[in-house]
């Protein structure tokens, strides 16, 4: 997805936050990073978009944007990953063989956490979920 599918002005703005070049080239970049992007390809990205910006930077700029919704982070095989939020919830299944992907389908994924709210009395505000496995090919 893209950020500018996404009001970040907005939400920044209504976090308290102000709109800076800083924060737009990270934003930019995690954007053209594509999917579940390690910190390390999101820092070429902004070394290629502003060679001036730190990496004390980016890591600030990606807290804030984790902490207004913005950005997921998320976890994968051990290292922080991030990808601009979707404006929908979205799950996967990832193979740690050979790290295929599969989107979960939104029904399944809710009637999952309905569940686990019920049966725990639990509040679940979940937006993405990664469930590692052994695809069948890899089997």
């Amino acid at each position: 997805m893209s950020h500018n599918q996404l009001n970040y002005l907005e939400e920044l703005h209504a976090a308290g936050y102000r709109v800076t070049s800083q924060r737009q080239a990270v934003l930019d970049a995690v954007c053209a990073a594509g999917s579940h992007a390690p910190i390390e390809k999101i820092l070429l990205h902004v070394s290629k978009l502003d060679p001036s910006l730190n990496a004390s930077t980016v890591y600030r700029s990606l807290a804030v944007f984790v902490e207004t919704g913005l950005v997921v982070m998320a976890m994968d095989q051990g290292r922080k990953v991030y990808e601009i939020a979707n404006t929908q919830p979205h799950h996967h299944l990832r193979c740690r063989v050979c790290g295929s992907m599969v989107t979960l389908n939104a029904a399944t994924t809710s009637s999952f956490f309905e569940q686990l709210a019920s049966s725990y009395a639990y509040k679940i505000d979940m937006d993405h979920l990664v469930i590692d496995g052994i695809c069948k090919s890899c089997q």
